[in-house]
């Protein structure tokens, strides 16, 4: 009974002292921003918020040299990665045969990383496979063509870094 009234008395003060307040709109002065920078600051905030929480999809197109064998069932992984030392690693799926002179596309799914600069194989297998370009792209960068045009080593990583050119 005692809680009830404590209750009570709570109440009817909060009612009192709140029906005597004048509500108060405090606004601060905000920066004028033209457009251009605004969607500049959206577009990197977005980027950067990517970069820390979410997933992005990559698209790896890979040419096999008409000069590397006519198949090859050898397991192919990729790493890409970008100049501040963030990579993606994954085994290309449905790269069960890789024929010469043939053209397929894979989207990787990974965490955001920065502008493509890097891109290494690994081939695991007693085929052997020659890449001719592979170019790797992510819609918030211009996609990266990487020249390879030399049979990847068995079980050693090997491939190209741009991330340190001065170009």
């Amino acid at each position: 009974m005692e809680a009830l009234l404590t209750l009570i008395l709570t109440f009817s003060i909060i009612v009192v002292f709140s029906s005597h307040a004048t509500p108060t709109l405090v606004a601060s002065p905000q920066p004028q921003m033209n457009l251009s920078s605004m969607l500049n600051h959206t577009q990197q905030h977005i980027n950067e918020t990517r970069l820390i929480s979410s997933s992005c999809t990559y698209e790896i197109s890979i040419k096999t040299s008409c000069n590397s064998l006519t198949y090859t069932t050898d397991v192919i992984s990729i790493l890409i990665g970008d100049a501040n030392g963030n990579e993606i690693v994954t085994q290309l799926e449905g790269f069960g045969l890789l024929d010469s002179c043939m053209e397929i596309t894979n989207n990787v799914l990974g965490h955001c990383i920065g502008k493509i600069c890097k891109i290494y194989l690994t081939r695991v297998g007693s085929d052997g496979w020659m890449p001719e370009t592979i170019i790797a792209s992510h819609s918030d960068y211009p996609p990266i063509t990487f020249n390879f045009n030399y049979f990847i080593p068995n079980d050693h990583r090997s491939g190209v870094d741009y991330c340190h050119n001065n170009a």
